[in-house]
């Protein structure tokens, strides 16, 4: 599947589980869930897939600094948040085990470690240390990942580092008609999700205004 796939399907899928019910934690989810939607494919080996990596991380920062604009812009109650769930000292160290776990996953074969369950495990405790909001969107997005993979022609070693079970359904490749018209439903899903959210939210605001 295409990045933009696994991007819609684990927004989709990690909105209607965690089920956000204010601006704050929706943007906390959407921030999770896109880390957690591309974070799989850093065991990347080829040159056009060095370059998606650097995508990916691009992702990934881009998605902290809009939810950071959004913060200052419409004083969300973000930082407030942060600020009761996490501390300096565990943001440090959750980003530190991160990036460790990240260095692992760049030297690994595709489709290995860093699409296993022990590392959605890893990475879901290491994003709860620094955020708990943020773990388990992050974690949706993840498995969505690894289960989409699974219709891929390239093996998926789900239990690594056992060398088997090694999934591949090969019902499809990464850029098939298959991924695009599952981009097209789930990006459809998750903008009305945004349109739901806006609607009960602007109800409720105005309930007890």
């Amino acid at each position: 599947m295409t990045k933009d796939t696994h991007i819609a399907s684990g927004l989709a899928l990690s909105v209607a589980l965690s089920q956000p019910e204010t601006f704050k934690t929706l943007a906390i989810c959407i921030v999770g869930a896109t880390i957690g939607s591309v974070i799989s494919d850093i065991d990347v080996t080829t040159s056009k897939s060095r370059k998606d990596l650097e995508i990916i991380i691009s992702i990934s920062v881009i998605a902290i600094v809009l939810c950071t604009i959004l913060e200052a812009i419409f004083h969300l109650g973000i930082l407030t948040m942060l600020q009761t769930q996490t501390n300096l000292f565990r943001i440090i160290l959750g980003f530190s085990l991160f990036l460790c776990i990240c260095c692992i996953g760049i030297n690994t074969k595709h489709r290995t470690f860093m699409h296993s369950a022990l590392c959605v495990i890893a990475l879901t405790g290491i994003v709860w240390i620094i955020i708990p909001t943020a773990s388990i969107p992050f974690c949706i997005a993840m498995l969505s990942h690894i289960f989409l993979d699974f219709f891929n022609t390239k093996r998926v070693q789900i239990f690594y580092p056992l060398k088997k079970p090694r999934i591949a359904f090969k019902l499809c490749h990464s850029s098939s008609k298959v991924s695009k018209i599952i981009f097209k439903i789930t990006s459809t899903v998750f903008l009305l999700e945004l349109l739901v959210f806006i609607i009960l939210y602007a109800i409720n605001f105005f309930k007890n205004f």
